[in-house]
């Protein structure tokens, strides 16, 4: 079950860094086919500025993007860890995961609303409360250093 839940988060991860390297692309200099262009051209649009609300947004995927690297790199060592095996986190968790990743990619305009964002961060505030409980209830010479890590991750997220 641990690897499965792993690979929706893993599967939420890519979706994420796609749609980030996508809303980049559309902002970088403002490079794209311009309206009334014949087929083929590429003309410079004038570049659209960003709102103070739209670069916070930004910013705020970036970290819950580092977030979740993190906690797939701390999952994957637990796994590696004979001791765990593969009952690490509920399938549900990393399912809504993806879902929520996926509603945001189809997301019209390419924008993210801070009700994405929040049930983003919440959803990954789950995860890792859930496994924070796993790892303390373990206890053991290994699970110490995760644990640290664990709560120095659930005290990195963001306010949105």
């Amino acid at each position: 079950m641990g690897l499965c839940s792993l690979t929706h988060q893993i599967d939420a991860l890519n979706i994420l860094n796609e749609l980030q390297a996508h809303a980049t692309a559309i902002n970088r200099d403002g490079e794209g086919p311009c309206s009334g262009a014949v087929p083929g051209d590429v003309m410079k649009e004038p570049r659209k500025l960003k709102t103070i609300a739209e670069r916070a947004r930004e910013s705020c995927i970036t970290r819950l993007l580092e977030i979740l690297t993190r906690l797939i790199s701390i999952e994957e060592d637990l796994i590696k860890d004979a001791s765990y095996g593969r009952r690490l986190l509920k399938r549900k968790d990393s399912v809504d995961l993806k879902n929520i990743c996926l509603r945001m990619a189809v997301a019209e305009g390419g924008s993210h609303s801070d009700r994405d964002l929040r049930e983003l961060r919440d959803c990954l505030r789950l995860i890792v409360g859930n496994l924070l409980t796993f790892v303390r209830e373990e206890n053991n010479l290994s699970s110490t250093e995760t644990t640290l890590k664990l709560r120095e991750l659930s005290n990195s997220f963001p306010d949105i």
